[in-house]
């Protein structure tokens, strides 16, 4: 049966409900109109700034090895160091004598270097001039004294301030005795005392980093804090001379170091800091065994520390209570290291109970420790063994600084090992976050590279082609300076944040975050602009038909009566024609 068509009053209802095909099109073009409209501010918004790195130069510099630098020494004597000539000799002024001697000193390091294997073998890092200038700080001198041993072979010693010799502080001094300086063999012994003191003081290596040792930062707080176990519990320290102990025993080693480090100090007192683990008793007394050592700093000490950005080293003096008294290690020693951290030292208070107060005297032997343990923490080179102690001036009414076991102050020759140990350190650190800067920037193309973040850049990759240049000043200072500039602007930039603000959005997260909130709406947009295109494609072809139709019954009826006399079949006997008819009739 043919569908019948819908009554005639329900036609404005069915207009009033379906929207015209104007507003159709209208609300459906609204949204991609307005998003076409604010792609330029969105690209404007979240488009990233990636200026072009100096990867050649970078590339460059990571082959590069650490700059040669030679330390000028400055050779110097007293006249009376060297024997008159004898009569009808040419007697030659000391200075060509130093002379002669500085050369030959050079040639027996050289072929002292000369006889290691060429993969073992190192570099003489230093020269030798006679009466340099007075600005050098490295300065060799032989001096004739009457207190000086008179036997062979020569003691030399580095000049501290409290010297007996009229000479500058850190001067590497060749003492020899006036009835020695006849000797026949007097140029090859100052030759000898010379080689092995120069020779070892300015290493042809560089000694490696210890693990132990901290990570160079030139920021270090040292914390120096008696810890009391129980203040309750026997005899407990509620006081110490931290100032004359820091004065004596801290200060002259930190002082030399002022162009590496810049240290700040703190001290404090607990009274309340219980071990976490029980100590092992025996007939001695209690004993620390090497798992307690590791367990030995508590995390429920309050070890307080001003310093929030700084790395800190803490020094602990542990006065033991009276329960634990007497504590020792297992190895019958009172301090231990603890790698990076700090070290410990084991005080054990009097018999009697109650509070008392450390004295300078009784704070000797731990900060004697401490200053071990600060030079092993920090890769201080100790002086070595072949060198003799300083002779000293004896205090009125007091005693020197051996007898008291005070260690001698940094020299410059050590400091001069500390700059090219941390220049090189700094160094390859700054050359391997540059490195990593370029390699991070490529993998994640999405992370943004601004012009701060390249000035920076371009600043430590300044500073480190500046090194080899420093190999002409003779100094070890300004290529340290130099390094330590160079690596902290490449860490700079490498934790900038306009860096890390997009280094978590890769393009896997954009499509997590905008698939959501942009497919319903998409969807709906698409489907709806599909159906409005069937729908006018279906339109337009029922129009067509209708008008092909329209256009046969046309030609059907302009055939005339004759077709209707002789029977023919016409376009009014089809149902179109029907229709038309019944239209026509109504």
């Amino acid at each position: 049966m043919p569908e019948e068509d819908p009554p005639r009053d329900a036609a404005p209802l069915i207009a009033a409900i379906n929207p015209t095909r104007t507003r159709r099109w209208a609300v459906m073009l609204c949204f991609p109109l307005f998003i076409a409209l604010a792609s330029p501010w969105w690209w404007a918004t979240t488009s990233i700034v990636r200026l072009p790195l100096p990867v050649a130069r970078i590339a460059a510099l990571e082959s590069q090895g650490d700059p040669v630098i030679s330390t000028l020494i400055s050779l110097t004597g007293n006249d009376a160091a060297f024997p008159k000539a004898p009569a009808g000799r040419a007697d030659f002024p000391t200075a060509t004598k130093l002379d002669a001697l500085a050369t030959e000193v050079i040639k027996g390091v050289d072929g002292m270097l000369g006889r290691d294997r060429p993969d073992v073998r190192g570099t003489r890092r230093w020269d030798m001039v006679t009466n340099g200038p007075k600005s050098a700080s490295h300065r060799v001198h032989i001096e004739v004294s009457e207190s000086a041993k008179a036997d062979w072979p020569l003691e030399p010693y580095v000049q501290t301030s409290y010297g007996t010799a009229d000479v500058q502080p850190g001067t590497v001094v060749i003492p020899i005795h006036p009835s020695m300086v006849s000797d026949l063999n007097l140029k090859r012994h100052y030759k000898i005392a010379l080689v092995n003191a120069i020779h070892n003081l300015l290493p042809s290596h560089l000694p490696p980093l210890a693990n132990r040792a901290l990570a160079y930062s030139p920021n270090i707080t040292l914390s120096f804090v008696v810890v009391n176990e129980d203040a309750a519990d026997g005899a407990f320290v509620d006081g110490w001379d931290i100032d004359g102990a820091l004065r004596d025993h801290i200060l002259p080693h930190l002082e030399p170091l002022a162009p590496v480090f810049n240290f700040s100090v703190e001290s404090q007192v607990l009274y309340h800091a219980p071990l976490a683990f029980e100590p092992t008793h025996d007939e001695e007394g209690w004993v620390v065994d090497e798992d307690g050592m590791k367990m030995f700093v508590s995390e429920r000490w309050t070890l307080d520390s001003l310093s929030t950005n700084n790395p800190v080293l803490k020094f602990l003096l542990f006065v033991p209570s009276a329960q634990h008294a007497p504590l020792r290690l297992s190895a019958n020693a009172t301090s231990f290291l603890i790698p990076q951290f700090g070290s410990v030292v084991l005080l054990n208070p009097p018999a009697e109970a109650g509070a008392y107060t450390l004295s300078l005297d009784a704070l000797d032997r731990p900060f004697k420790q401490f200053t071990e343990h600060l030079y092993g923490l920090l890769s201080l080179p100790a002086l070595f063994d072949k060198l003799h102690p300083c002779p000293e001036t004896v205090p009125k009414g007091g005693k020197t600084r051996a007898q008291r076991g005070l260690r001698d102050p940094l020299t410059v020759w050590q400091l001069d090992t500390i700059l090219r140990v941390r220049m090189a350190e700094n160094a390859a650190e700054g050359r391997k976050t540059l490195g990593g800067i370029v390699r991070l920037v490529d993998k994640i193309k999405e992370m943004q590279l601004g012009s701060g973040v390249r000035d920076k850049v371009l600043g430590a990759v300044r500073r480190l082609e500046e090194l080899p240049d420093t190999a002409q000043d003779m100094s070890p200072l300004n290529a340290f300076v130099l390094s330590r500039d160079a690596v902290g602007l490449a860490n700079e930039a490498f934790f900038d944040p306009s860096m890390m603000g997009l280094l978590y959005f890769p393009d896997q997260h954009k499509f997590a975050v905008y698939t959501p909130l942009f497919a319903p709406i998409g969807v709906s947009i698409v489907v709806g602009i599909l159906r409005e295109i069937v729908n006018i494609l279906k339109r337009r072809k029922a129009a067509r038909k209708t008008a092909n139709e329209k256009k046969k019954v046309d030609e059907r009826l302009d055939i005339g009566p004759e077709a209707e006399s002789t029977g023919m079949t016409t376009a009014m006997d089809t149902p179109a024609a029907a229709r038309l008819r019944t239209a026509n009739t109504t």
